[in-house]
This record gives C-alpha cells, sequence and structure tokens, in this order.
C-alpha cells in the first residue's frame, strides 16, 4: 500500500483537532486528542512538543481567520474607526470558540499570527501619539474588554435568572428592558463607544492629565 498523498498529522490538523475538543468540552488533553485525530499519544510529539504549543496552534488558527477578514485594519477610516473594527472582528472570531477563552488567557502570546493581530492595533495607537506606556495600557483594557465580550457573547440568552420578589431591580430590568437576545451585542457596542471616546480623548489631550501617562489620574 502507498503512502497517503497527505500527512496523517501536521501540526494544523492536530490544533484544529485540539480546537474542535475544546469547543465541545471545554479543554482538551493528549489522551483525548489522540483518540480523535486515530493516533497514539506518542505520535503526536512527533509534531508538536506538547500543551503550550497547540494551545498557541489554536489560538493562531483563529488569529489566521481573523486577518483574513475583510476589512480587518490596516484599512479605509479615521483610526477610531479601525480600532472598532478590530475590536468587533476579533470578538466575533473568538466568540465562536469562547470555551478557549480561559486556556488562551492562561499562555503567553508567542504564534505569529496572533501577534500580528496585536501589532495591528498597537500601531494604530502609537500613531495617535500615544506613548509607549499608554499604548500597552490601551491594548490591555481593549483586550480584556474584548476577551471577556466573546465569553459573553456565548453565554445563555437569559444570563441571569431572577425572581421578581428577590432581585426586583435586576428582574424588572431584564424583563422590561426590550433587549431579549440582544443584549450582550447592545452591552459590547456601548462598552465599546466608550472605550474608544477615552481612547480619542486620551489621544488629543496636551495636559499631564493624561490617564494613562502615570500621572495622579487613573483610568
Amino acid at each position: 500500500m502507498g503512502r497517503p498523498a497527505t500527512p496523517l498529522l501536521s501540526p494544523e490538523n492536530i490544533c484544529r483537532a485540539a480546537l474542535e475538543l475544546v469547543d465541545e468540552w471545554g479543554d482538551f488533553t493528549l489522551p483525548r486528542l489522540a483518540r480523535r485525530l486515530k493516533v497514539s499519544p506518542s505520535s503526536i510529539y512527533h509534531h508538536v512538543r506538547g500543551r503550550p504549543e497547540i494551545i498557541n496552534g489554536m489560538r493562531s488558527l483563529i488569529s489566521a481567520d481573523v486577518l483574513a477578514s475583510d476589512g480587518f485594519p490596516p484599512g479605509e477610516g479615521t483610526w477610531q474607526e479601525q480600532v472598532v473594527r478590530w475590536t468587533r472582528i476579533y470578538r466575533t472570531a473568538l466568540a465562536q470558540h469562547a470555551k478557549a477563552v480561559p486556556i488562551f488567557v492562561g499562555a503567553a502570546v508567542t504564534d505569529g499570527a496572533t501577534l500580528e493581530v496585536y501589532e495591528r492595533l498597537a500601531a494604530l495607537l502609537a500613531g495617535q501619539g500615544l506613548d509607549p506606556r499608554a499604548v500597552i495600557v490601551a491594548v490591555s483594557v481593549i483586550d480584556s474588554y474584548l476577551l471577556g465580550s466573546a465569553m459573553d457573547a456565548a453565554s445563555p440568552v437569559l444570563a441571569w435568572v431572577t425572581q421578581p420578589e428577590e432581585q426586583p431591580a435586576l428582574h424588572g430590568a431584564l424583563h422590561r428592558g426590550g433587549l431579549a437576545g440582544d443584549r450582550a451585542d447592545v452591552a459590547f457596542e456601548a462598552g465599546l463607544a466608550g472605550l474608544v471616546a477615552n481612547l480619542q480623548a486620551i489621544a488629543g489631550s496636551t495636559t499631564p492629565a493624561n490617564p494613562l501617562s502615570g500621572e495622579d489620574e487613573s483610568l
């Protein structure tokens, strides 16, 4: 019997299988991954060094899709519009794999695709005159916000199960707020508008009260 036209294992299909397991179960193990791929666990180690490399490979797959998305910065529009587009596109991609987010935040980013995603955001901010410290703080704030929002986008439509007698204010807001299944998206857009407005104020500020400059005021 001749060899298959393509190898049975590769770093990419190992990471795709791991991402499928995470989407289904919230995590992956090497034995379960080997069963999914119909190989022995030792075979996997011929292609990847272990769990950390697989985690970064999973993240890289998502980031590659982000980079290939129509309109992903840099592109047309003001820097504010591009920051909004960057955040929306990345959040949408992560929300499709929301169970992977807790795994991703436990490992430093080392893969080229994800670093390129964040490089583009940092370049947008640096281009508006934010100093290096301000750029890192701003990237971190946006990152924290979109990661949480990506998980929220995958949460149940009814995020809080309330009783009118025990949680009257929250219950009333939930059932009379008119958001229904749009709550996560409406909340995301409201928060994003506030983040961008704050960044715009910082970028246009010439006073030492810049909240990202290390002076007395804080975010």
